[in-house]
């Protein structure tokens, strides 16, 4: 049995999810997992705005890392490449404890090139990408209802498309790989 195959088994059949940045949008993704059923797992640079979304239900982590290692796809919903950079690869960043298989759904806005990029620095480790810009504003987060412009791999979506599909009103799939999203 390969890794991939043990890691096909161990995947729940619903994924758990993770969100990482609770402004606005994030809140309002957060909020609509939460509503769809999942069990969201949160992380936020404000401890005190994870711990308000937990107290309706959920889990606050301290780290990055601490909600990557719990979670089958972590959407980052932070403002720019840097602050993806933090999330990812800072002091307790997520991307050492992604687990091959896992999908990391960044709705950041970044260069194209930088987002194929990252594509190519997760896969080094199994670790799964969406770029996933989104749009719609905060209400429309909150409603489930976001408009998000995606591209990625077909493993990726295997593993994400449930949770993009209960934030959104509408995915666009625009390729099989990182950097299509962010153009659109």
């Amino acid at each position: 049995m390969t890794r991939a195959d043990m890691n096909d088994q161990e995947r729940p059949a619903r994924p758990r999810v993770g969100v990482v940045g609770l402004g606005a949008m994030g809140l309002g993704m957060a909020r609509s997992l939460r509503t769809a059923g999942y069990d969201v797992g949160v992380h936020d640079l404000r401890p005190e705005v994870a711990a308000g979304f937990a107290r309706d239900g959920g889990t606050a982590f301290t780290s990055p890392a601490e909600l990557a290692a719990e979670v089958d796809v972590l959407i980052g919903v932070v403002v720019n490449a840097a602050q993806v950079e933090a999330v990812l690869f800072g002091d307790g960043g997520a991307a050492e404890r992604l687990r091959p298989g896992s999908v990391y759904v960044m709705c950041s806005t970044v260069d194209p090139d930088w987002s194929a990029d990252l594509e190519d620095r997760l896969s080094a480790s199994g670790v799964l990408y969406l770029d996933a810009p989104i749009s719609g504003g905060a209400v429309r987060a909150a409603a489930g209802e976001l408009t998000m412009m995606t591209s990625g791999s077909a493993a990726a979506y295997a593993v994400a498309d449930p949770v993009l599909e209960a934030m959104s009103a509408t995915v666009y799939r625009l390729g099989d790989h990182a950097g299509l999203g962010s153009k659109v």
